[in-house]
């Protein structure tokens, strides 16, 4: 009777591994339809991000795997996503930090998204 318990744990800890490994990636989709896939470690630096995809709540994004933002355009959702890749990259690290580089044409846009998804 225990091996039978045993068994059935070994086999709900090994597909409990296998889900997790499959979602190394986020998939981010803008307004306009553009699709970021990008690492989670990276997406999980955006508090809002981090929230939808890690809590408790199920929210369909976790599920899924995938969010829409109704509001964010291609062009700042990359540069959100850039940025995400720059924020993990530098973080706890003692050298110095290269200023990121935001075009003027986009820097209102980009601090209303950057303020929204809180990173």
């Amino acid at each position: 009777m225990e091996l039978n318990v045993i068994l059935k744990f070994v086999k709900f800890s090994f597909q409990m591994t296998n889900n997790s490994e499959e979602r190394l990636t986020v998939k981010l989709i803008s307004s306009d339809l553009f699709e970021f896939v990008i690492d989670r470690k990276c997406a999980l630096a955006s508090g809002a991000i981090k929230i939808l995809l890690s809590s408790p709540g199920q929210f369909t994004e976790s599920v899924q795997n995938e969010i829409h933002f109704r509001d964010i355009k291609a062009v700042i959702l990359e540069k959100v996503c850039k940025y995400l890749y720059y924020k993990v990259a530098y973080s706890n690290t003692m050298q110095e930090v290269p200023a990121f580089p935001i075009e003027p044409e986009i820097a209102m846009e980009l601090l209303n998204a950057a303020d929204f998804l809180d990173c």
